[in-house]
């Protein structure tokens, strides 16, 4: 049985598990706590030089990266073909909203969040000025969410759902963690102009399932109660 290590906070984290759960794939678990730096020990950093996760261990075969994990994970288990097309055209459509997303969707989101909570949080510079540099990234890649990637198509690479619309929508939940900042827009007020985006992102987990999507989800629910309680002074 193939393992995967993973950090339930982390998007490409819930992304793979999501994947797996959806798709009923027998994997075992094992969680690397990134706060905590369990990615830096010694033990973790024999298994995976890179110190990152998700990583996934198959028999003797190891792999870093979430989209090459997903894509691994599609081609040798049994799954759908909607996941990663067999056909050329379809299977490159997945490929590159899946490569997209890394310097738009990815980038907008991080940089907020790290910069008006995560950093803060963990008592580390913030930088005000990269979290309204998100803003403007995130607003660019959600228009082209709706003017290209979901124009005309009920998901990111076509009809079907694909490992591209996980770790779109991953990211995306990422969003949530903003409630617990007292500075800045809002999830809501940054996905209010995107009305194609917000029905997708209502329909991926209507596909995928509803009770995978809360499960796998759940931890940031947690993350903000956590961050409130640190970032924002209490009321008299």
């Amino acid at each position: 049985m193939a393992t995967i290590y993973v950090d339930y906070v982390s998007q490409p984290c819930r992304a793979c598990l999501l994947f797996c759960r959806v798709n009923n794939i027998e994997i075992q678990t094992k969680v690397v706590s990134l706060a905590k730096g369990e990615n830096k020990t010694a033990d973790f950093l024999e298994l995976n030089p890179l110190g990152k996760v998700p990583f996934l261990t198959d028999g003797s075969f190891r792999l870093p990266e979430s989209a090459a994990i997903l894509r691994y994970l599609a081609t040798t288990r049994q799954v759908t073909d909607n996941w990663f097309p067999a056909d050329a055209q379809r299977q490159a459509r997945v490929n590159a909203a899946c490569d997209w997303h890394h310097t738009s969707i990815r980038r907008g989101v991080t940089s907020q969040v790290y910069n008006r909570v995560l950093a803060p949080m963990a008592g580390l510079p913030a930088s005000d000025r990269e979290a309204k540099q998100g803003v403007g990234m995130l607003a660019a890649a959600l228009k082209a969410m709706e003017s290209f990637w979901l124009e005309g198509s009920a998901f990111v690479a076509g009809h079907e759902v694909s490992i591209a619309d996980l770790l779109i929508i991953t990211e995306l939940e990422m969003l949530r963690l903003l409630a617990a900042s007292p500075q800045g827009p809002s999830a809501e007020e940054q996905l209010a102009p995107f009305p194609a985006l917000r029905a997708w992102m209502e329909r991926v987990p209507e596909r995928v399932g509803r009770r995978h999507y809360t499960q796998v989800n759940a931890i940031l629910d947690k993350v903000v109660v956590n961050a409130r309680r640190r970032l924002q002074p209490a009321k008299l």
